[in-house]
């Protein structure tokens, strides 16, 4: 699909983003290798943007980088949480945060871990959550309490609670903490979207 906007001016039509191109030469041995990891096709649901896009942003920063993306490995991969909510968490954050680029990634990978396009779409128009299984609700409406009204209400925390327990609760926190903190990094940078048709409202 081709582009059909103009970038902003100071955005490289490279990067897609107001930082100049990574050159792997001018790279150490350590982040060579995590450009090359970043240049291949995505696994996992892992660096689906690869270099034009968080991993491209964590190189640039090598310490708190490879913290961050180890970070964000274990939210995905090692903690037992359910691929599904995982991603409904994903979602509800980036819509909270309006990061359309963090939609565009996850939008795709929700459905294909089995999030129905009803509730992704419920999640993108902020509609009320009838008929959405109950954990997935549950999460929804923790995000948009936490990252949206700033307030977690007590009955929300409480049902949360009583579904995945306090790890769990504390583990799915630390996740939309994590990508909430990825939003904001993007938003800085000023990423823009990889081609996609259908990228989340700006609007709050």
């Amino acid at each position: 699909m081709a582009r059909q906007r103009a970038l902003p001016v100071d955005v490289h039509p490279e990067t897609l983003s107001r930082l100049p191109p990574l050159r792997r030469e001018d790279l150490d041995e350590a982040r060579q290798k995590a450009y090359d990891a970043l240049s291949r096709p995505p696994q996992g649901g892992l660096n689906l943007a690869g270099i034009k896009g968080p991993g491209g942003v964590l190189l640039r920063m090598p310490k708190l980088g490879k913290f961050f993306d180890e970070v964000n490995r274990i939210l995905r991969s090692e903690l037992g949480l359910d691929p599904r909510l995982v991603e409904v968490a994903i979602l509800a954050t980036a819509r909270e945060m309006s990061s359309q680029f963090e939609w565009a990634m996850h939008e795709p990978v929700a459905i294909e871990k089995g999030v129905a396009a009803k509730t992704v779409d419920m999640i993108r128009r902020r509609k009320p959550l009838s008929g959405v299984p109950e954990k997935e609700a549950a999460l929804v409406e923790l995000v948009r309490e936490a990252v949206g009204a700033k307030n977690v209400t007590s009955a929300t925390y409480a049902r949360a609670l009583a579904l995945f327990g306090e790890e769990g609760l504390l583990h799915y926190a630390a996740l939309i903490g994590n990508y909430a903190q990825t939003a904001i990094i993007l938003g800085i940078v000023g990423q823009q979207l990889h081609d996609h048709p259908r990228p989340a409202p700006r609007s709050r």
